[in-house]
Order: C-alpha cells, then structure tokens, then sequence
C-alpha cells in the first residue's frame, strides 16, 4: 500500500510538471504567432492570440494545432481605404511551420467590424452612410442628378469579397425612379487569405460583416 500511495505521489508530480510545461510552451507559441501576424500584416499593435485545446505539446509535435483564435484591431490593407477597426478569426485543423511563419487551417470563420468613419471615406464622393435603425439598412446622404437627397439603403455582401448599397428609397417617387442606379461598393481585405464574405449587418458602431473559408492562410 505505501509503494502504491509513492507510486501515485510520483505520478500526480510527473502530471502537474507536464501540465506547467505545457502551458509554458502555449504562452510561448501564442506570442510568437502573434509576433508573426503582426509582422505579415503590418498591425501597429500585436493581435491577441489563444491557441485551444490540451495538451499543446503533443499536437505541436504533429505540427498541426486543434484550434486557434485571433483578434486584431485597427487591421489597415495598404492598398485599402477601408481599416477593420477589429477583426475576430477562429481557424480550425491549423497546420503551423516550425517557425510559426506558416499556418493554414481547414476551416475558419472571421467577424469584422467597420465603422462607418471609415466606409464613407470608401463610397464615391458626395455619399455618405450612418446607423438606419435595421439590421440591414442605412441611412444615406448622396447625390441624384446633381440633388442632393437623404433616404435609406440596403446593406448587404456583393461578390463574396465587397459591401454594397441598394434599393435607395427617397421618398420621393420621382426619385426613387433614378435611385435604381445607386449601386456603390466598397471592396473589403485585410482579412485572412481565403475568407469570403457572408453577411453583413448595420449597428450603432459601424458594420460587422462575418466570414467563413476553407484552406485559410493565417500569415498570409
């Protein structure tokens, strides 16, 4: 009985040094992939990075992590006038490189929020948009025939890469008749490679827009 109560003893120690190993090493993995997201994409703060699951040790070994998630704020593309004032990515079956400079996942989902600052310096001059009260229209100050009118739009996910605005109601019936050719869009990157676009919905903050994908690439 004494063996045993020892043997259990050694084995409960071995377990909590395995476990604080393990957690020593996620925190490890964690900054680094931050490091590199940050680095890749130009973030002028570091994203939050959790890596899920347990032990981390053994799925580092088979180089392919269960589950990763990500948040990053004020994420600018270059070649981009919209800024994602936050993006939230969660990536499934991530398949990581040694070095952390590498990381595809099977599946991912992604939400980003755009305010409406930011999408108004997108849209064609003259046009602006802020908070319509629904889910899925704003309210829209633009131009028709050289007019100056207010009314609501549709929002919605052109193309699975864009945000557009459509059916523009004036009420004014005689406008409304040329409104048919309000039609702008505002192209969204910064997300991760291989993230389409699914929807998109008006609140008080901004847009947020969700995102779903296969083969996504983390870094790049």
């Amino acid at each position: 009985m004494r063996n045993l109560r020892r043997l259990l003893i050694v084995l409960v120690l071995l377990f909590g040094i395995f476990v604080a190993a393990d957690r020593v090493a996620v925190r490890f993995a964690e900054d680094q992939a931050a490091s590199k997201i940050q680095s890749s994409r130009n973030l002028a703060q570091k994203p939050d990075v959790t890596i899920e699951g347990f032990p981390f040790l053994t799925q580092l070994i088979g180089s392919k992590l269960d589950e990763i998630k990500v948040h990053a704020n004020d994420v600018k593309d270059p070649n981009s006038k919209v800024q994602l004032a936050s993006l939230d990515a969660d990536l499934t079956g991530v398949k990581v490189s040694s070095d952390y400079s590498s990381a595809v996942a099977d599946q991912a989902t992604g939400t980003v929020l755009i305010t409406y600052e930011s999408l108004n310096q997108a849209l064609p001059a003259g046009t602006t948009v802020d908070y319509g009260g629904t889910p899925g229209k704003v309210k829209v100050a633009t131009e028709l025939g050289g007019t100056k009118v207010h009314g609501t739009a549709d929002i919605s996910v052109v193309g699975g890469n864009s945000v557009g605005l459509n059916n523009l109601k004036t009420g004014n019936a005689l406008l409304d008749l040329g409104a048919s050719i309000f039609a702008p869009s505002v192209p969204v990157s910064g997300l991760p490679s291989g993230l389409k676009l699914d929807s998109v919905q008006a609140g008080q903050d901004g847009v947020t827009v969700t995102a779903s994908g296969t083969g996504v690439s983390l870094n790049g």
